[in-house]
């Protein structure tokens, strides 16, 4: 490789970017220019700040705000729901006495069923 490979290419690539970046020659883009930035000194006051731009999107996003809000209580409902429904289901599930445990606190009568029951497991 030779060094003139190296600068012959930078040389190209420092016109082209020279030439993207040259300002512009068209005397209409100054005057127009001219034009813009005069009629912001003449408003003066009504300069609005990095700030203004929030007030447009107040709106939208009080609306997704609410609509989040509304999602996330139907999403804890629901898990509530399921948690009672679990609940429900495994006392339900629960396994009833043995018949020898009901006959048992039958036989010992009224006051010693649930002593006999404790007992028996």
């Amino acid at each position: 490789m030779t060094d003139d490979r190296w600068t012959s290419g930078e040389a190209e690539l420092t016109g082209e970017l020279r030439a993207m970046y040259a300002a512009p020659t068209d005397e209409s883009y100054w005057e127009g220019l001219e034009a813009r930035i005069l009629a912001r000194v003449a408003r003066r006051g009504d300069v609005q700040g990095w700030w203004s731009a929030l007030t447009e999107m107040a709106r939208p996003a009080l609306a997704a705000a609410a609509i989040l809000i509304f999602v996330a209580g139907a999403a804890v409902m629901h898990t509530r729901q399921l948690e009672d429904r679990d609940a429900y289901a495994i006392v339900i599930s629960a396994a009833p006495p043995s018949i020898e445990t009901a006959a048992r606190s039958a036989s010992a009568g009224d006051g010693d069923a649930v002593i006999n029951y404790i007992m028996s497991h």
